[in-house]
């Protein structure tokens, strides 16, 4: 029976180790190739040496690579996730320690938040890495939960929250029933319980009820609309029950919310039913987009295209606040500096511009430039920028309409 995790940060990590194993058992009767089995290699020395040597051979192994794999890369984040949990357990990251029934003092816990702050930006640059230099899913969304998503029960009851905790409890022993019903009795205790709506939806799920989990993830989707989790379970009811046309409408939709890799992943799965594919005209670069808040970034010298898109970013800078949103000036019209950079870059090369380059050109010209950037040039770093962009509702609309005339092509 198939059982969704209760825990996604655990069922992410267990989805990148289920790739792992795939290529490294030669599940397809095919041989392994080279890259396999240095990967393979290197999670051998993971495994039975140590986290930092096993971490340093596939790094090593990595940079001799003009662009390493996307095995290579959802293999470095589960690594360094393994490294993160461990020390999060020896440090008691989120977690209120006592000593003797009294709370840390306050240099234990400086130490403490220390700790937390050094473990977890390492994981969080890692992750930043493999979303821009490559297009690994599990990193995706450990950077939506860690940096994006919110708790929307902070104000549940103590009574809801136990029968929330029991219905865990049975959900994970498998016995959905009594999940089902501890799921109500805390619904019953708060009825804008965003969990207990979600994951009731689950105890549906897990017995096949794929009609019945969509009317919880539904009511849930309209509780917190600006959270993905939902809007991804109704897109995995849907490919269950082969409604493929409603999965791609949903998928699109949800680009709005967070157009990260798994949610791509997912979308180009269900547009292969229909031998048809997104190309999104994705801009690799191992650079990171334009930070107003950072003033070290590389000046990109050695592209004289890049160079020029970052020199942007001084251009607007007293326009612009922190997160990259321009006020109204009268110098120039766009409102994010990712944008405003790009353009910049695209007007100033109109006749030289290289084959890559095209594409962004045609979305300016023909004035979908923002979508573009946001969708298909999304990266964590601009979600600020994303997210103001997306709350408008002609934004949204406009971006739909970007996705399916742009970027959906047939096989």
């Amino acid at each position: 029976m198939q059982v969704r995790e209760k825990n996604n940060m655990k069922s992410w990590r267990l989805v990148a180790v289920l790739v792992i194993t795939l290529f490294g058992m030669n599940a397809f009767g095919q041989k392994e190739t080279k890259d396999e089995k240095q990967i393979t290699k290197c999670w051998k020395v993971f495994k039975t040496k140590s986290y930092s040597k096993g971490i340093d051979k596939l790094e090593k192994y990595m940079s001799k690579q003009e662009w390493p794999s996307l095995l290579a890369y959802e293999s470095l984040v589960s690594m360094h996730y393994a490294n993160y949990s461990r020390n999060a357990k020896i440090f008691g990251f989120d977690l209120k320690v006592e000593i003797d029934g009294v709370e840390n003092d306050s240099l234990s816990l400086t130490f403490q938040d220390l700790m937390e702050q050094i473990y977890r930006t390492g994981f969080l640059d890692v992750c930043r890495m493999s979303t821009m230099e490559s297009t690994s899913p599990s990193a995706d969304v450990y950077l939506r939960q860690l940096m994006v998503d919110i708790d929307p029960d902070t104000a549940v009851s103590d009574k809801g929250s136990e029968y929330y905790l029991e219905a865990e409890k049975f959900f994970v022993n498998q016995d959905f029933e009594l999940a089902e019903s501890n799921y109500r009795k805390a619904l019953k205790e708060d009825t804008a319980y965003y969990k207990a709506h979600l994951y009731l939806g689950d105890s549906f799920w897990a017995r096949h009820e794929y009609d019945s989990a969509l009317v919880y993830y539904n009511i849930a989707r309209e509780m917190q609309p600006n959270l993905l989790e939902p809007r991804i379970y109704i897109i995995d009811a849907l490919v269950e029950q082969e409604l493929f046309y409603r999965a791609k409408k949903e998928c699109i939709a949800a680009l709005t919310v967070y157009p990260g890799h798994n949610l791509k992943y997912k979308l180009q799965r269900v547009l292969y039913i229909e031998n048809r594919f997104m190309n999104e005209h994705r801009l690799k670069r191992r650079f990171y987009p334009n930070d107003m808040a950072n003033d070290e970034q590389p000046t990109l010298e050695e592209n004289v295209f890049w160079a020029d898109y970052r020199k942007a970013k001084a251009e607007v800078s007293k326009y612009c606040n922190a997160d990259g949103i321009i006020e109204e000036n009268g110098e120039t019209e766009d409102r994010y500096l990712e944008v405003y950079s790009l353009r910049r870059m695209l007007e100033q090369h109109i006749h030289d511009l290289p084959e890559p380059l095209h594409f962004a050109d045609k979305m300016r010209e023909e004035g979908f430039l923002e979508p573009y950037v946001f969708v298909s040039l999304f990266h964590i770093d601009i979600y600020p920028q994303f997210k103001d962009y997306m709350a408008d509702e002609a934004n949204r609309e406009k971006t739909i309409d970007f996705v399916e005339k742009y970027l959906i092509e047939v096989i």
